[in-house]
């Protein structure tokens, strides 16, 4: 169990999660064989995950991270402003037509999360970044279900193991304390509702 933990901790990372909501949503709203959508999913994929990789490899070079968690406040700083400044680029070149207002605003809410995170860490509060996201795609996909009048209990429900399964694992690495998970799942449900109310 403790192996299965370790394994999901890594898995749950809060940079595979943006870009796994937006193949699932692009999948359904326009299919996955268009060259626009593709496009999107190139660009979503070079900005949330291959990028921050290569910052965090970049940093633990240079001995300013210890682990790709980024398990201390003065660690997640300047990873967490670069993703910042990497999500505004996803807002200003993926979604310059004016499509998919939904995702768009997912990405408003990540913006915002990540500012929040940004500005916790500077104030040395470490909120779980991976409960965070996880939680984030979790409101995204419930509204959007209630929005569109789609069943997707399966996969809410999916997501909601998955929410308990990350947090577990972060409490069993001891990466995080009680309080910084429920401050991570409350920011993730509550900003995702709150950019919900500008496409709902």
């Amino acid at each position: 169990m403790g192996h299965l933990l370790k394994v999901w901790s890594y898995l749950s990372s809060p940079l595979f999660i943006p870009l796994l909501v937006s193949v699932w949503f692009l999948s359904y709203a326009s299919g996955l064989s268009h060259p626009p959508t593709i496009l999107k999913l190139y660009l979503i994929s070079i900005f949330t995950v291959a990028i921050p990789l290569f910052v965090y490899g970049l940093l633990k070079l240079l001995k300013q991270a210890n682990s790709v968690h980024l398990s201390t406040t003065k660690e997640r700083i300047l990873p967490l402003l670069i993703y910042g400044l990497l999500i505004i680029a996803i807002l200003k070149t993926v979604f310059n037509d004016g499509n998919f207002q939904p995702l768009y605003y997912f990405f408003i809410g990540i913006l915002i999360s990540t500012m929040v995170a940004l500005i916790l860490s500077l104030f040395r509060f470490k909120v779980s970044l991976h409960v965070m996201a996880m939680s984030g795609a979790l409101a995204f996909i419930t509204i959007l279900s209630m929005y569109l009048g789609i069943d997707l209990v399966y996969l809410i429900c999916g997501l909601s193991v998955a929410v308990g399964l990350t947090a577990t694992s972060r409490l069993y690495m001891k990466a995080h304390q009680p309080i910084e998970l429920v401050f991570g799942f409350l920011l993730g449900i509550s900003i995702q509702v709150m950019t919900a109310a500008y496409y709902v």
